[in-house]
């Protein structure tokens, strides 16, 4: 050890991992919780002015007052109400983690809870967490199906099913009821007639048309649309709001 501080060369390289090291770690604990109390007043004065109800006020109001450890240690942030619950079927968001910042709105009718959400990487390997947002609408009794514009993404993991010997769960759709979707869109489902029979040749022309960004998906209890990215300014959530609001105004 202190052979490796006499020497000039040792003490040069530590001189340079502190300069480059230093301001990555103060980065961590200072612009963390800056960030984190962000986020905190964008969605909590957003709802205010929409009338939006938060999934969490208790721990919303907590976190622009509190320090990072009093957060961490308060009971309330390890009861929260996940805007990810009762979704953890759909496919790419299962394995997702999301924070207390979740709201709640009324969109035609139906309640839809708005959120971010952090999705690990499949692979071994790891990776960076896939950003979405995501909006969860209550509507029980759905048939179960998925659908999103078509995509070199998409075309692998229908070739790596082919491979693998996947059940098929594609369904065709016959273009001269809706040629826009027809040639622009995948839909999967596990009862084609259900599906066909719910997405009807007006609510397909009406995707065709309408050239969404994310992936629709349902399940036993909701209707789940979701796009890569995250709502980072009240204007995020106003253009996905209203992206979801037009959905529901259409399907639901």
């Amino acid at each position: 050890m202190r052979y490796l501080f006499s020497h000039p060369f040792y003490l040069i390289l530590v001189f340079v991992l502190l300069f480059f090291l230093l301001p990555a770690v103060s980065s961590i604990f200072v612009g963390g919780p800056r960030k984190f109390r962000n986020r905190t007043r964008l969605v909590s004065e957003y709802a205010r002015q929409k009338g939006y109800r938060l999934a969490n006020p208790d721990a919303v109001e907590l976190a622009g007052r509190s320090s990072l450890r009093e957060l961490l240690a308060n009971p309330v942030f390890r009861n929260l109400n996940k805007g990810s619950d009762g979704i953890g079927d759909i496919e790419d968001l299962g394995r997702g983690t999301d924070d207390a910042f979740a709201m709640v709105c009324s969109l035609r009718s139906k309640e839809a809870t708005i959120f971010d959400l952090s999705v690990s990487p499949q692979s071994a390997s790891g990776g960076q967490p896939i950003g979405y947002k995501v909006a969860k609408v209550k509507n029980p009794g759905l048939p179960h199906f998925s659908l999103g514009r078509n995509s070199l993404v998409h075309t692998v993991e229908t070739a790596v099913d082919k491979l693998t010997s996947q059940p098929k769960s594609s369904i065709e759709v016959e273009p001269g009821a809706a040629p826009e979707f027809a040639s622009h869109y995948w839909l999967k489902g596990s009862d084609r007639g259900a599906v066909l029979a719910f997405l009807s040749p007006e609510k397909l022309r009406f995707l065709g048309v309408t050239k969404l960004k994310g992936v629709i998906a349902t399940n036993d209890k909701y209707m789940v649309y979701f796009e890569y990215g995250s709502l980072k300014s009240a204007r995020d959530f106003d253009s996905f709001i209203a992206t979801v609001e037009n959905i529901v105004g259409h399907l639901l």
